[in-house]
């Protein structure tokens, strides 16, 4: 039952992913388009930020929300609210921190005033993407996926939308405008996709007050699963974070232009790994349904189960991977000519994609650890694969390999992270077969 019901959302996920993932594509072809390299590259400066940023007010309260939640069969309401406390509390110190800080931030660390307003638009954001994810969450704790799916195409639909009407209108005004005005698209379809998931609740919902009083036993264990996965989560988005300005600095001091650095890290972050992660949507439709899956698995001391559940998550990763590389061998240049109209950054694609195999394997490797309650592990590997890949990118700096430095050290990051997560993974088996 538990298998079929793992394969059942599993496929409704990856539908719903797939289309989400084209409709997507198109939002970021017409984007691409209207905002041209400037305005592309502005918005990519901004996002290690963003994505930090977001961390911290997830808290990583989303993955032990489900874990929660699958693992408990009452006060499913009350695990909600009171991981909304949490994640309240912790949005408003952002938001009024970055108010202040995002003009000195950008000058000094981003080297472009410009991204001061963005941050801030941005900012604004948090609360709402935080809550849907928790709602989120919820749904996927109890294996009710129909309204995640459902809010995630509604959202992308009217994206779409606003792109193509209003978008080409605010580029004409000036990149800032259309630059802002696209992040604050960000910030309309969050609040929508709020009220879209709500509509799924119950009709007949009975929430005592009790429900939305803060509870500290509850907050100790939401905080005892989120604090050691938001420490590993923390050092990666630090790390990517940190990308763009160690990088930025490094090749400033080595002779290069600002401009040159900027629109090469756009092409990378903005055309190179968007075309690199199209296999997302499938990858992030196994490993939601991995965590409660797993969770209810290690609970009951299957650990058989749990192998036979791995080997397959594998097996469906390594042979979908391995189509996708090929074909991106192939058709790559063409694809990335036909959604962008430019080639540049397909050097970086070619020498990038024979690892990424092993790339698509660390989420949900990190997603099974994590449900096998071995998230300090996950810190660990997080944290030496950022310490691995900025030493290799410092050193190839120094040795005047340019803008390349950054693609190798990606490389070593992958194959460091993915040996690491074998190891750790094989060492939680071998504590049971002794």
């Amino acid at each position: 039952m538990q298998k079929n019901k793992l394969i059942k959302n599993t496929f409704l996920l990856v539908l719903g992913g797939l289309i989400t993932k084209v409709l997507g594509f198109v939002i970021k072809i017409l984007y691409t388009r209207y905002l041209k390299d400037d305005g592309v590259s502005l918005i990519t400066l901004v996002f290690p930020t963003y994505s930090l940023l977001l961390t911290i007010s997830n808290f990583a309260l989303p993955l032990a929300v489900t874990k929660f939640i699958a693992e408990n069969k009452d006060r499913k309401s009350k695990i909600l609210f009171n991981s909304f406390w949490i994640t309240m509390i912790i949005n408003i110190l952002i938001i009024s921190l970055f108010m202040f800080l995002s003009n000195s931030f950008s000058i000094y660390l981003l080297h472009d005033e410009r991204a001061s307003f963005l941050i801030k638009i941005l900012c604004f954001t948090l609360p709402f993407v935080s809550t849907t994810s928790l709602i989120k969450a919820y749904y996927y704790g109890k294996e009710f996926v129909v309204p995640v799916i459902f809010s995630n195409i509604s959202e992308e639909i009217i994206k779409l939308s606003l792109v193509i009407f209003f978008l080409p209108k605010m580029v004409s005004k000036g990149v800032m405008y259309g630059a802002s005005f696209y992040l604050f698209i960000n910030f309309i379809c969050e609040v929508i996709s709020f009220f879209t998931l709500s509509i799924f609740l119950p009709k007949k919902i009975n929430i005592k007050k009790l429900e939305y009083r803060y509870d500290s036993n509850i907050k100790n264990r939401l905080l005892k699963i989120s604090i050691p996965t938001l420490s590993g989560k923390l050092i990666g988005n630090i790390g990517y974070f940190l990308e763009p300005i160690i990088l930025t600095n490094l090749l400033l001091y080595k002779g290069l232009d600002v401009n040159y650095i900027r629109l090469n890290y756009g092409y990378f972050e903005g055309y190179v790994i968007a075309i690199l992660t199209i296999p997302s949507f499938f990858l992030n439709a196994l490993s939601n349904n991995l965590i409660p899956v797993i969770s209810k698995c290690r609970i009951n001391k299957n650990i058989n189960q749990i192998k036979k559940i791995i080997k397959k998550v594998f097996l469906m990763i390594l042979i979908g991977g391995l189509l996708f590389i090929s074909l991106m061998f192939i058709f790559g240049k063409d694809l990335m000519y036909l959604l962008y109209k430019t080639n540049n950054g397909y050097k970086y694609l070619k020498v990038l994609l024979p690892f990424f195999i092993l790339f698509y394997l660390e989420n949900p490797l990190m997603v099974i650890l994590q449900s096998l309650n071995q998230e300090k592990n996950v810190f660990k590997i997080t944290t030496y694969g950022i310490i691995i890949k900025y030493i290799v990118l410092i050193l190839l700096i120094m040795l005047n390999i340019g803008f390349m430095s950054l693609i190798y050290s990606e490389i070593i990051n992958i194959l460091f992270v993915i040996t690491l997560n074998i190891y750790y993974l094989r060492k939680y088996f071998s504590y049971f077969s002794q």
